[in-house]
């Protein structure tokens, strides 16, 4: 491969990386007055399945980005920091070659799993900043984690039903990447 085409192939996954993280991001923003409903899992398996290990850039552009945007308060920052890599990793760990009749029901149950286990997930730092260390114990925690369970189920649905345009828009991505369109 010349030096030619592999500066243009970055600069091409550069600029698709940076419209997918502003997608994410305009996405959420658009998406807020929903609890906790948001497509960034859907765009997270979607990137993990087509781009592997590069997915990371445009997730964490999407975090830097919200951060920009939201403010970066230490909780949300730190939670951000682990909680879609937490995703990516599961994508990550789905074998390349499954069936698609597996895919099917195999992104949207992986994008309920998250979005149900989400407040779980994102405790500790959010917990642990905004509580007062002298009301910290194990009681007051898990109260505090299943105050947080219709959320997580309004999140589980809206990942699942999210997530069910993983496979017809990762078929249009390898259609277009057949035709070196991305």
């Amino acid at each position: 491969m010349t030096d030619r085409k592999r500066a243009h192939e970055q600069l091409r996954d550069a600029i698709i990386f940076a419209l997918f993280a502003a997608m994410m991001v305009s996405t959420k923003l658009l998406m807020n007055a929903l609890p906790n409903i948001h497509l960034i899992a859907m765009f997270t398996i979607l990137l993990t399945r087509f781009y592997r290990a590069k997915a990371l850039i445009p997730v964490y552009l999407f975090v830097l980005i919200d951060g920009i945007v939201e403010g970066f308060f230490l909780s949300v920052w730190v939670m951000h920091s682990y909680i879609w890599l937490i995703l990516w990793l599961w994508a990550m760990l789905i074998p390349r070659n499954i069936p698609k009749t597996a895919e099917i029901f195999i992104y949207p149950a992986l994008g309920a799993l998250h979005g149900a286990l989400y407040g779980i997930l994102s405790s500790p730092p959010t917990y642990f900043f905004f509580i007062p260390k002298s009301s910290w114990s194990w009681q007051s925690y898990t109260a505090y984690i299943a105050a947080g369970l219709p959320y997580d189920a309004a999140h589980a649905c809206g990942n699942f039903c999210a997530c069910m345009l993983v496979l017809p828009l990762l078929e249009l991505m390898r259609m277009l990447r057949k035709k070196n369109m991305i």
